[in-house]
């Protein structure tokens, strides 16, 4: 990338194609003016030959040819007779002409001899009359020209380098704005932008590109300190989680090798350890899911109907004993994009807590209805609820409502979330009057053109 000063570059190149122009204006103007001046004096020695045609034989005095001397027209005369020009019955010679034998040239023709422009032409009465003047003035008055030109200019030249300088400098200080700008925004100063008043302009969508490429590298600065900010949160948590389960199956382990206890107390303490060990999978498999999904890789997508998949995941926990009875309310088929394995697995967190919640007695309730852009699954229970102030912190990792709990990893809810997010959806923990409601929000796969009633169905 060339470095060099731009505006001397601006100014060099515009005075050099200026320069170009004025020497061909110069050109022109001198050209012209000589060709005019020369054109001039060939008509004025063509006018003083139609007066010798117009004056009759023996007029030609001193008097007329020292007229024509004060104009700057020389008067000779040639003639075949060695004696007397003008050699006609009762004519003289005229004082002071002199005598020259015929000319070579062609009668009438202009001719340039040197600094002379001579006009040889024949009179009526045989005599030939050479009439000739001076270009000397000519020339001296085109130099005179030339010289003022190229001193106006030399002069033109110097204001425009002025000017060119000065309208350059304007031109070009919304790079200095950049660099200036730049300068602060390393400096720590990450506030700072452009901000151009138009961006359709070259210059205005530079400075907008600047201040998207800074918008950009901030967020990326952002993304990536709350990412080692999430990182270092989740490692200290899942330490902290691990500890419990691992101190657990350590403990009955020792227990176990240090006591040698006889059945049935051997068999309950090797129930306890599969236990552990199960809910320590468990909570690993969720930090797994977690991760996953905290790198945000691409989720496998097709066209799933959202009703059916959610009566299947609850009869999978009916026949599992989980709950006494889960009120459907389907709407089928609701077309939605997505990955069905995880989706499962979001509405099995959402019963799941929803079960604990309502406990053995409760009712659980499982709604899946289709509004004209998006797909909506609710699971609503009838237990304590969600106070208002928790509903958003619900969705943090390893929060638990209930200090001291053990079922659970805190961690179900957080990776349901991430999953309806994958989805370009949410899941949001909604306000009602009694017991807590969870609604998940997805966008539809396409338009549903035939909708079924509604049924309602107890398992």
């Amino acid at each position: 990338m060339k470095t060099g000063s731009l505006s001397k570059r601006v100014t060099l190149a515009t005075l050099g194609l200026l320069a170009i122009v004025l020497t061909g204006v110069i050109a022109a103007v001198t050209f012209a003016y000589r060709s005019n001046r020369a054109q001039d004096l060939a008509e004025q020695l063509r006018a003083a030959g139609g007066e010798f045609n117009d004056t009759l034989p023996g007029d030609v005095t001193k008097f007329f040819v020292a007229d024509l001397a004060r104009h700057g027209i020389a008067v000779d005369f040639a003639d075949t007779s060695a004696t007397v020009p003008n050699a006609k019955p009762g004519s003289s010679n005229p004082a002071g002409v002199k005598s020259y034998p015929p000319p070579v040239k062609k009668d009438g023709a202009i001719t340039t001899q040197g600094s002379l422009v001579v006009l040889d032409q024949q009179l009526p009465d045989g005599t030939y009359v050479v009439l000739s003047a001076s270009n000397d003035a000519i020339a001296a008055d085109v130099q005179q020209l030339l010289a003022i030109e190229i001193a106006v200019a030399v002069v033109a030249l110097g204001l425009a380098a002025l000017l060119i300088r000065r309208v350059t400098s304007a031109a070009l200080k919304p790079l200095a704005d950049v660099s200036r700008t730049a300068t602060r925004i390393a400096g720590g100063d990450t506030a700072e932008r452009l901000r151009p008043a138009r961006s359709d302009t070259e210059l205005g969508s530079m400075a907008a590109a600047f201040d998207h490429m800074v918008d950009a590298l901030e967020e990326a600065v952002r993304q990536a300190k709350d990412a080692e900010e999430t990182m270092r949160r989740f490692l200290a948590d899942a330490s902290h989680e691990l500890r419990t389960p691992i101190a657990a199956l350590q403990a009955t382990a020792e227990r176990l090798l240090r006591d040698q206890p006889r059945r049935p107390r051997r068999d309950a303490l090797e129930a306890m350890l599969a236990g552990d060990a199960a809910r320590l999978g468990r909570l690993v498999d969720d930090l797994l899911s977690l991760a996953r999904l905290d790198a945000a890789l691409p989720a496998p997508s097709t066209r799933v109907d959202l009703a059916h998949l959610a009566e299947a995941v609850a009869a999978e926990l009916a026949r599992r004993g989980r709950v006494s009875a889960i009120a459907l309310e389907l709407d089928s088929p609701v077309w939605v994009a997505g990955d069905p394995e995880a989706l499962s697995r979001v509405i099995r967190n959402l019963l799941d807590n929803a079960v604990t919640a309502a406990g053995s007695a409760g009712q659980v309730r499982l709604r899946v209805t289709e509004t004209a852009d998006e797909a909506q699954l609710s699971v609503e229970d009838d237990g304590p609820g969600v106070p208002g102030e928790d509903r958003e912190r619900i969705f943090d990792r390893f929060v638990r409502l209930v200090p001291g709990t053990s079922s659970g990893s805190g961690l179900g809810l957080a990776i349901a979330r991430r999953i309806a997010r994958q989805h370009r959806g949410d899941l949001t923990c909604d306000e009602i009057d009694r017991g807590g409601r969870f609604t998940l929000r997805l966008p539809l796969a396409e338009p549903v053109e035939s909708v079924e009633p509604p049924r309602t169905l107890d398992l």
